[in-house]
């Protein structure tokens, strides 16, 4: 890298450092300032931050590895919760915003009445989402962006220190441990303020960077004709640029793409950690909605061909790559000039620190709000809270270093992430608009989910017809339901004065809730549980006609390309005319 590249990356941190520093006295007036921004976000800042996040380091290396691996229709694993993303729209951002708790696990204590059972529930999810499965997310992305600096700066990967627990630490392991301290000061001094407004900086920058690397390259394969160059590279195969499976044999691929569109992304639809911390964040109820909307813009329509592009292009030049993560970086390496490089660097970097920097404050919420406040000290000056939470982001980022040492494949770490929310997804659903959802029920999801996850993954193992993580999926989703749900029926028969309570404050509509609403008098939203319906239809169409529409034209699939192009625009014109004023009327 040029020293301009590095000074391009060096400003960045300093922008980042300097709009800690602005928020700090904002941030430590309390929980609510440090962990929800004082509830203070519009949409735009709301919605451009939740793209930030979830652009981490490893997102465009994964995208690009298996797109080049395996071919364009394996995005599904992803593409597939755009369902999950546009039920949020319609039928739970609005409600967490209503809800007016801290953190997503507080929720237990507004939906379930107090008992030994609910904080045994809440400090389980604290200990296994908030740091557990945290760090094992935090320690992914640092997989990732320790593969980008590995690729860029060859010489980083010289061994310089050894040290107890971690073991040898080379120049990449220090530089992506400085990236950590600076996410780590910027974010505990400025609570979540300063990490949606660095997320702005990061969304701009990673743009600019992930379509200048897809032009060039593509400009740059052009040369000949880009399908030509592709086809006749050594590592072509044919079904890499299929969009979807082949089902004229219904082979593991097809029966997998099944599985994506109709189970795994159950889990994610109700939202949960970082995405909620969001929601809960907004100014209003319409924030909320049209902050998660823009979200699926950009994370489904926007963002992702350049990477898919910078992908399969790679064959082109690097077709015997063993590790297909680091395609990504090599390309970068590659093609880009002085300048733009360090512009897509940095935004790498800011992805890596964006993302730690969300997932310490989001686990920080949790032990704080979850544990720390309700079991240990429940009277201090709200100041105290804060000063706990930063410290509780010290020792989150320690454990996401050993954690870190520890895990081979960022896909695996996705992969298992699913595994355990496919299993709890449909109580996590179910508990908004179904009365008899109580908390025996939800505690049985969680149980059966944390037991079945490791034993399906250590005794389904993939065999030579590839890997059974759909089949580990479907087992898991379909007997976690089944009991929990015979839980519910048996163990909730007649509503509690609670449940009375819940749904006076939150006025849900529906069949789930008629029997409340008979006893209470509050008929709730039932239009809007329609309206969402069509919305949620025409959200999704909206999203794949463009995504597939986009991809079609890049490859050449003129008239295809078109075609779904006009499904996008008509479907965007009838949520705008149909959708919209019914949902803020």
């Amino acid at each position: 890298m040029h020293w301009i590249d590095w000074a391009v990356v060096g400003g960045y941190g300093i922008i980042a450092l300097s709009i800690g520093l602005y928020f700090t006295k904002r941030a430590s007036e309390g929980m609510e300032d440090f962990f929800v921004a004082g509830r203070s976000l519009g949409w735009f800042v709301l919605g451009t931050s939740m793209v930030a996040t979830t652009f981490s380091a490893d997102t465009p290396l994964w995208v690009a590895g298996i797109s080049r691996s395996t071919g364009i229709f394996e995005n599904w694993l992803w593409w597939s919760a755009a369902m999950a993303g546009m039920a949020g729209v319609f039928f739970f951002a609005h409600l967490w915003r209503r809800s007016g708790v801290v953190t997503e696990i507080e929720f237990l204590s507004l939906r379930y009445a107090p008992s030994r059972l609910n904080n045994a529930l809440r400090l389980f999810k604290v200990g296994f989402e908030g740091i557990l499965m945290n760090c094992i997310l935090m320690g992914g992305i640092t997989i990732a962006v320790s593969k980008i600096v590995e690729t860029i700066v060859p010489e980083s990967g010289v061994i310089m220190l050894n040290l107890p627990l971690v073991g040898e630490l080379s120049g990449t392991n220090l530089l992506v441990f400085g990236l950590g301290i600076c996410a780590v000061i910027y974010s505990s001094l400025s609570g979540l303020y300063g990490v949606v407004y660095t997320d702005l900086i990061q969304f701009v920058l990673a743009m600019i960077g992930s379509f200048a690397l897809a032009i060039v390259v593509y400009v740059k394969a052009s040369d000949g004709g880009i399908l030509e160059n592709l086809v006749s590279s050594v590592g072509f195969k044919p079904e890499l640029l299929k969009f979807f499976p082949s089902f004229e044999e219904f082979d593991l691929a097809a029966f997998t793409f099944v599985v994506y569109m109709t189970i795994s992304w159950w889990g994610q639809s109700s939202g949960s950690g970082n995405m909620v911390q969001r929601l809960l964040s907004a100014k209003t109820e319409q924030d909320s909605v049209k902050g998660f909307f823009w979200y699926n813009i950009c994370h489904y329509i926007l963002r992702p061909w350049p990477w898919i592009i910078i992908g399969l292009l790679s064959l082109i030049y690097f077709p015997d790559l063993s590790d297909p993560e680091t395609a990504f970086p090599m390309m970068i390496n590659s093609f880009l000039p002085v300048g733009l490089k360090g512009i897509m660097v940095a935004s790498l970097f800011a992805a890596y620190m964006s993302t730690i920097d969300t997932h310490l404050n989001w686990g920080s919420s949790y032990v704080v709000n979850d544990f720390y406040k309700p079991f240990v000290n429940k009277d201090a000056h709200p100041g105290h809270y804060v000063k706990v939470g930063r410290m509780v982001m010290l020792m989150l980022t320690l454990l996401a270093v050993l954690i870190a040492s520890r895990i081979d494949s960022i896909l695996q770490v996705y992969k298992y992430v699913v595994l355990v929310g496919g299993g709890v997804g449909t109580v996590l659903i179910a508990r908004w608009y179904w009365w008899r959802v109580n908390l025996k029920a939800e505690f049985t999801a969680y149980a059966l989910s944390f037991i079945l996850a490791p034993l399906l993954t250590i005794f389904i193992e993939n065999g030579a017809g590839g890997d059974y993580f759909p089949i580990r999926l479907i087992i898991i989703t379909t007997v976690v339901t089944i009991c929990w749900v015979i839980v519910a029926w048996f163990t909730n028969k007649e509503p509690s004065k609670w449940i009375l309570e819940f749904h006076s404050k939150m006025r849900i509509g529906g069949i789930g809730w008629r029997r409340i609403a008979d006893v209470t008098g509050i008929t709730g939203e039932n239009g809007r549980i329609a309206t969402g319906a069509a919305g949620w239809v025409l959200g999704c169409t909206m999203l794949y006609g463009f995504l597939i529409g986009s991809g079609k034209l890049v490859l050449h699939q003129w008239v295809q390309g078109v075609i779904f192009i006009g499904i996008g625009l008509l479907s965007s014109l009838l949520i705008k005319r149909y959708i919209v004023k019914r949902i803020f009327h």
